[in-house]
């Protein structure tokens, strides 16, 4: 026996006596292996680390049989718990495949959805406003040029293409004002459309007026003349080129305009454009050289674009009769408000007065 294993008790001395030799010798060595079997248990034991230097010290006790079974009471213990380890660190695995498999399945859906809300916000029209009292330039996708008057909005496809990267049949824009036009030649027609009409061309330079109906909101409880069909009426003016004008709904019924000053008007979505007409395009074009026109022009017509060009409320009095009787004005350069109003009731017989909101215009006196 080792010198640091303790000495046998004293029964177990006289017990061993009884023994043949064989016997002591095994008992011996089951008490040296014991060695401090005596010892107290402790919290901090650790029954894996005692095997291990117990299996150290004696490795024939973690020896494998050849029939491949284990030896002994403790290394089938061992492996007993050995194989639900094995498992444990197995799972982790698995779960991380299926983590993985979400985390893919969640990215692809949030790209679909990106994709999708990207294609929808790409597919909304462009919006082009120049509000009351302002004008606005606009450069279009293929070069070309739209000069918006107050109180007008044009909305054309994003890049005049119908999906990303695929252009469309036309260079459409819709109008709802009053525009002036400088169209880039292209192998695609260039098409206009308004509330009444339709307007094609290729590469020319012409006015767009396609302003609402006369009636007012002031005088809309009222039954006579001064209430106008709502629809646009659209007016097209040629400066150089060539253009095509019909009914929105009757594109087979066309009026050329090949000539400079030619002009031609659609009155509604169903209606004839009228023939070709010879204008003066000076008033067509004031506008654009920050003056202001009317020519033959209803008073109600005229007073609603003084509203969009000053950004101001006018009225008439119920004691203004023949509102739609035709006014012509014409101011090569800018004016104020204030003069304009002045000439035009000067030339009706009208007086005007100062509102809260802008300017009223009411029959003169008899006998003025």
């Amino acid at each position: 026996m080792s010198n640091d294993t303790p000495s046998l008790p004293d029964f177990l001395e006289e017990r061993l006596q009884e023994e043949s030799p064989e016997g002591r010798s095994s008992l011996g060595a089951v008490w040296e292996l014991l060695g401090g079997a005596d010892a107290p248990a402790t919290e901090e034991a650790d029954p894996d680390a005692a095997w291990d230097a117990l299996t150290e010290a004696h490795p024939e006790l973690d020896a494998t049989p050849a029939n491949g079974t284990a030896s002994g009471t403790a290394p089938r213990a061992k492996q007993t718990e050995a194989a639900p380890k094995s498992r444990r660190r197995q799972r982790p695995a698995r779960r991380s495949r299926r983590a993985d498999s979400w985390r893919v399945a969640m990215g692809l859906a949030v790209a679909t959805l990106v994709l999708a809300g990207g294609l929808w916000l790409w597919r909304q029209p462009v919006t082009i406003t120049a509000p009351p009292g302002q004008q606005r330039t606009a450069a279009l996708p293929d070069g070309s040029t739209a000069h918006l008057n107050s109180g007008t909005t044009l909305t054309y496809r994003r890049g005049f293409q119908s999906w990303p990267f695929v252009d469309a049949a036309r260079r459409a824009v819709e109008l709802g004002g009053e525009a002036f036009f400088e169209v880039e030649d292209g192998d695609r027609p260039f098409l206009i459309e308004t509330a009444s009409a339709e307007v094609a061309v290729t590469g020319t330079r012409f006015n767009v007026r396609a302003r609402p109906g006369n009636a007012r909101p002031e005088n809309a409880d009222r039954d006579d003349a001064r209430s106008a069909d709502p629809a646009a009426a659209t007016e097209v003016t040629l400066v150089a080129g060539r253009v095509e004008v019909a009914a929105r709904t009757r594109p087979e019924r066309r009026v050329v305009l090949s000539e400079p000053g030619a002009r031609s008007q659609v009155a509604g979505p169903d209606a004839t454009p009228t023939p070709p007409e010879r204008a003066a395009p000076k008033y067509a074009l004031a506008w654009r050289n920050g003056g202001f026109a009317a020519q033959a022009r209803p008073l109600t017509s005229v007073l609603q674009d003084l509203e969009r060009r000053f950004d101001a409320t006018l009225r008439l009095h119920d004691s203004v009769e023949e509102t739609r009787a035709p006014v012509s004005l014409y101011y090569p350069e800018a004016p104020d408000l204030e003069t304009i109003l002045h000439d035009l009731c000067t030339a009706r017989n009208l007086n005007y007065r100062p509102t809260s909101r802008g300017f009223e215009l009411f029959a003169a006196p008899a006998g003025r």
